[in-house]
């Protein structure tokens, strides 16, 4: 029978075996497995099975899911595989058998996602700042997931980054030097968080953290609003955004 076990730091604290039905995970008691922390979102993550195998799903949370350090968006989980939420660990123990039985109602239990204000963000006071005010920008479409079906995407056309390409389905997209970060900035003297860019059900938006941020050579101050095919600079990168269906 495979299993979640929630440990925070070398703390064992809960086993959840999984059954075949959607496991809820997060911060308000409506889920299947509360973590009662800040780091937390109300609805984080869900972990169902597909197939043949367990899948664990971020549920746009605000300070992401990690699977060995790794910040997905869905992933297949093996046995082992350390799954990072807030603070706590989750581990996966597959220890064979029979699979579980088909779910009985294939209803979605996926819940609203949780709204910013409502999650501490992970990481130094400084961003925990820039987030604050950036609040009020990303909010306008926190209550609902993005009705819009075009994903946006940053493709980097120069600077040292850890990938080409970035897929924007997350709330919030931090530019930076830090672990929380969805673009990774290379380099020693790389800023922690040189930027954000939201999404909301308009679009998206990039607003600066203490860096100069520039779109097709402008700078920006407070938030700007992002088009097909805009080139922004920060922090000695280079990155186009467009849209992918």
């Amino acid at each position: 029978m495979a299993k979640m076990i929630l440990k925070y730091e070398a703390a064992v604290l809960k086993e959840i075996p999984l059954k075949g039905t959607t496991l809820t995970i997060g911060r308000t008691q409506q889920n299947d497995l509360t973590i009662d922390n800040l780091a937390v979102s109300g609805h984080h993550a869900k972990v169902y099975y597909e197939g043949d195998k367990f899948v664990l799903e971020d549920l746009n949370s605000l300070n992401g899911t990690f699977v060995n350090n790794q910040r997905i968006r869905k992933s297949f989980l093996k046995n082992g595989d350390e799954v990072l939420i807030g603070k706590h660990t989750l581990v996966y123990v597959d220890e064979g058998g029979a699979p579980p039985p088909p779910p009985q109602d294939n209803a979605d239990r996926t819940m609203p996602v949780a709204k910013l204000e409502e999650t501490m963000v992970l990481d130094t006071k400084k961003r925990r700042e820039m987030l604050q005010k950036a609040t009020v920008v990303a909010t306008e479409g926190a209550s609902a997931a993005p009705a819009a079906e075009k994903v946006g995407s940053l493709t980097v056309l120069d600077g040292k980054t850890d990938q080409k390409e970035y897929i924007l389905t997350g709330r919030l997209s931090m530019i930076g030097k830090s672990d929380q970060a969805t673009i990774k900035l290379k380099g020693w003297f790389a800023p922690q968080v040189a930027a954000v860019v939201n999404r909301k059900e308009t679009g998206y938006s990039i607003s600066p953290s203490g860096t100069e941020t520039k779109v097709n050579g402008q700078g920006v101050s407070g938030s700007r609003d992002l088009k097909e095919g805009d080139v922004i600079e920060v922090a000695g990168i280079k990155l186009q955004f467009y849209f992918r269906e």
